[in-house]
């Protein structure tokens, strides 16, 4: 999204005391129509009337030439004759040095020409002239934002609100910096407070729809975006952040119209074009994405992405010498972009230079270690270079992060087969297939090794029966942004997934420390994982919350300001039932979060008959379901004084007993914490299953898994 700034040129009326000035020498120098002309709003009527009072010369005293060159000034500016505008600033300061009003203005325009040091200077020499000047803070907060210095801007911008409330600009230049600083709510109340000051300030509706787009609100950006539009249909900003926000709605034939309207508005402008080659490209329109790419290129032969997505295509197409070639101007430009490294890398990797592949695809994951496409690269690359040892912990991190990767799969399949671990490799190539049945590369692995190792249909050493189709997400959350810190919440999912690991569960998702976006993701992507299994079971040690009956799952991203921010910036309990609803046999979840409230003191009520609870609330699931709470509600779980909470450390022992039914299990974890907090803490279950026994870990020879 663009800056945009609200520039408040000041025009000086002062041509009533040049008349009087006039008037009181009996000098016909310069006529009162002089100096209405000069004041002008109408540019050339400006310029010319100031012409006519300087070409008198010294005949007009220094402090009033000064004012007509200021006018003149803002009449050159309005029809972006820049550098003579700029002169005549200078000049009036020469003439006047005690004009703020000239200083103000010359730093409007070196803030329009970048030049932003010496904006903060003149701005600075305003108000050093005058401490009350409302139009200087907010231009001086302008420049001060585009240097960086976002806290520093808000100062000033606080300042200009106080010498004049009723004016809009400041409070869409403090809700843009608020927006830079991630405090989305706060800029959206300031870009409200500026658009209901002027109903009719195209600026302020972008800057808010820009910071719904920030909340993937999506309908409520798009609607400022078309209140923006009608104010203003000649600015090419809107109708370019529109397609924006239309493009990640998904709605591509819109976007690419909107982007076609800011291009025939300003078709000079690199990132309109490089926008309308990011939906040509989401649309699959490889050739029309390549030459918006180029032509991005030429407009702003520094614009780094342009080069990246255009090496993309032609990686995709095999031209691999493009492909490197528009990488490495990419990484010339932007050294410090995880994405452009690992992009060179992967095209390295297609030709077989393996050691700069995997040169790039380390510098890349260093910067940015979440990057699974590069790790599944690095995975490869490691492999082909024999380094097997080396491939086995980034490939296993590539699935933790992203568990339902066929490619993931299908690499550490090939890296166990090359080790000669053939019922491993057949399992993961297996597993490749179910997310992806037309992978042909698992489909020849898969035959090759089962050939190899003569299994027919399932190798029991790695899938034995009764346990093939058990599934579970483990979620830590301990290291909380706005919210107290957990210390034993990872420790307790670690041991948790190696207890399940170790008796037999086929896949353990272990993730920690997620927002809510990682960690809705991690749910859609364990939800494909449980609509194939018979047991699918999910774990969560960290902060929930109860508000009016209804439990919250709480990432470690989340303020709450409010109890109405819940749905928003929390995860029902409800999402975590339906992320396993598919299983055939067991669904269960398993809640160690029934900790104090930790935003108890903070959040703030919208209602008086609105309630925050002590825990969680009660539920009931529904039949073939079950809920295990670390502590009844009302009751709050403890984290013990050791490096696991009583509950984890009882469940993870427990577990290991074989044959123990699902629900006398649960009633030995809660006589084992009863006794370990001195009964101040009780585990309890929600939920039926029937007649039917099960059992978390069946002996060998069970053949149903119940």
């Amino acid at each position: 999204m663009e800056r945009r700034y609200q520039v408040l040129h000041r025009l000086i009326l002062s041509w009533s005391s040049a008349a009087l000035f006039v008037l009181a020498f009996q000098v016909n120098v310069a006529s009162a129509s002089d100096w209405n002309d000069c004041s002008s709003t109408n540019a050339s009527r400006a310029i010319s009337g100031c012409s006519v009072i300087l070409n008198k010369g010294s005949a007009i005293p220094a402090a009033q030439r000064a004012v007509a060159l200021v006018n003149r000034g803002i009449a050159l500016y309005d029809r972006n004759e820049l550098e003579r505008a700029r002169a005549d600033y200078t000049a009036a300061i020469q003439l006047d040095p005690k004009n703020a009003e000239a200083l103000h203005n010359r730093g409007d325009l070196l803030l329009r020409q970048g030049l932003l040091e010496s904006a903060i200077s003149d701005y600075t020499a305003a108000l050093a002239l005058n401490d009350r000047f409302s139009s200087a803070y907010n231009g001086r907060g302008n420049a001060l934002r585009e240097t960086g210095q976002v806290d520093r801007a808000i100062e000033d911008y606080n300042k200009a609100i106080e010498f004049d409330p009723k004016s809009p600009f400041a409070y869409n230049g403090r809700g843009n910096c608020l927006r830079d600083k991630g405090e989305t709510d706060e800029a959206i109340a300031d870009y409200s407070h500026a658009i209901e000051l002027s109903k009719d300030y195209a600026t302020a509706y972008i800057g808010r729809a820009n910071a719904f787009a920030d909340k993937s609100n999506w309908a409520a950006a798009l609607k400022d975006y078309d209140v923006a539009i009608a104010v203003d249909p000649k600015d090419p900003t809107a109708y370019n952040n529109r397609g924006t926000a239309h493009q990640n709605a998904g709605e591509l034939d819109k976007a690419i119209s909107d982007y076609d309207k800011a291009i025939a508005l300003d078709p000079k402008r690199a990132a309109f074009h490089f926008n309308r080659g990011l939906a040509f490209h989401l649309m699959g329109k490889a050739s029309e994405a390549f030459s918006e790419y180029t032509e991005t290129t030429k407009l702003d032969p520094k614009y780094a992405f342009a080069y990246h997505n255009r090496g993309l295509i032609s990686r995709q197409k095999g031209n691999l010498d493009e492909a490197i070639s528009d990488f490495s101007r990419a990484i010339e430009i932007n050294p410090s972009y995880a994405q452009d490294f690992a992009s060179r890398g992967l095209a390295y990797l297609k030709r077989k230079q393996l050691k700069e592949a995997i040169d790039d695809l380390q510098k890349g994951l260093q910067l940015d270690n979440r990057q699974t496409g590069a790790m599944i690269g690095l995975g490869k690359a490691y492999i082909e270079s024999q380094a097997f040892d080396q491939a086995k912990p980034i490939l296993d991190q590539a699935i933790r992060l992203d568990p339902v990767s066929p490619e993931a799969y299908l690499q550490r399949g090939r890296l166990m087969e090359g080790i000669g671990d053939l019922a491993q490799a057949s399992s993961d190539y297996r597993t490749a297939l179910s997310f992806d049945p037309e992978l042909k590369e698992a489909k020849e692995a898969l035959s090759k090794v089962l050939e190899r190792s003569k299994v027919v249909k399932i190798d029991p050493a790695i899938e034995p029966t009764g346990r093939l189709n058990r599934v579970a997400l483990v979620i830590g959350n301990g290291t909380y942004e706005k919210a107290t810190t957990l210390p034993n919440a990872v420790n307790d999912a670690s041991i948790i997934s190696e207890a399940l690991r170790r008796i037999g569960f086929r896949q353990v998702i272990q993730v920690q420390d997620l927002g809510r976006q990682d960690l809705l993701a991690a749910l859609r992507n364990f939800r494909e994982l449980a609509d194939h299994s018979e047991w699918a079971m999910i774990y969560y040690a960290g902060h929930g919350i109860e508000i009016d009956g209804q439990n919250y799952i709480v990432p470690v991203d989340a303020r709450l300001l409010t109890d109405r921010d819940a749905p928003d910036e929390a995860i029902s309990l409800s999402r975590f039932l339906d992320a396993i609803e598919g299983a055939s046999a067991m669904k269960l979840v398993i809640l160690d979060a029934c900790r104090e409230d930790p935003f108890n003191n903070s959040m703030k009520l919208s209602s008086a008959s609105r309630t925050i609870g002590r825990g969680l609330a009660r539920i009931e699931p529904e039949g073939g379901t079950l809920v295990a709470y670390s502590a009844k509600h009302g009751q709050v779980a403890l984290d013990g004084t050791g490096a696991n909470s009583p509950f984890a450390m009882a469940l993870a022992n427990r577990m290991m007993a074989p044959n123990v039914e699902i629900r006398k299990l649960f009633g030995l974890v809660r006589d084992d914490v009863l006794a370990a907090t001195s009964r101040k803490q009780e585990p309890f279950i929600y939920g039926t299953l029937g007649g039917d026994d099960h059992f978390i870990n069946p002996t060998q020879s069970d053949d149903t898994g119940h």
